[in-house]
């Protein structure tokens, strides 16, 4: 089982870029953070989770990418056995992304892991429920 269960944006303005997506699309608003790497916010239509990040750390953005950046930052991929994807996408020429998990304070046995495939973009490999994703209805 794989499906497309998470977005990642990068903003220089997460408060407004969510509002954005609540009032366009009926998102909701399952959290809002503050980490040492960056802040933002975590939303959800009940099938799929965006979160809108402002990077205030190269490392945890990705240095070539770096904190300035803003756009589609990743995509995250739900599995039911990240190592055995892990296995598959390394063996399929995809990069394990450890600066980044490193920076981002990812233990290496956690249930998600970081990854670039070979066009440069970057992915999440998470385990069953890594992304909340609430089913209610409405906003």
């Amino acid at each position: 089982m794989t499906k497309l269960r998470h977005l990642a944006i990068a903003s220089d303005d997460p408060d407004a870029a969510a509002q954005f997506y609540i009032d366009m699309f009926e998102f909701w608003r399952l959290s809002e953070f503050d980490a040492a790497w960056g802040r933002g916010h975590v939303l959800t239509d009940g099938t799929i989770s965006i979160s809108i990040l402002k990077y205030t750390d190269d490392a945890a953005a990705g240095v070539e990418r770096g904190a300035t950046f803003a756009g589609l930052h990743h995509i995250g991929f739900e599995v039911d056995d990240v190592g055995r994807f892990a296995d598959r996408v390394e063996a399929a020429g995809g990069v394990a992304r450890h600066d980044v998990s490193d920076a981002l304070g990812i233990a290496s046995d956690a249930s998600i892991k970081e990854y670039e495939g070979p066009d440069g973009v970057l992915f999440d490999l998470g385990g069953p429920a890594v992304w909340k994703v609430d089913t209610r209805t409405s906003c």
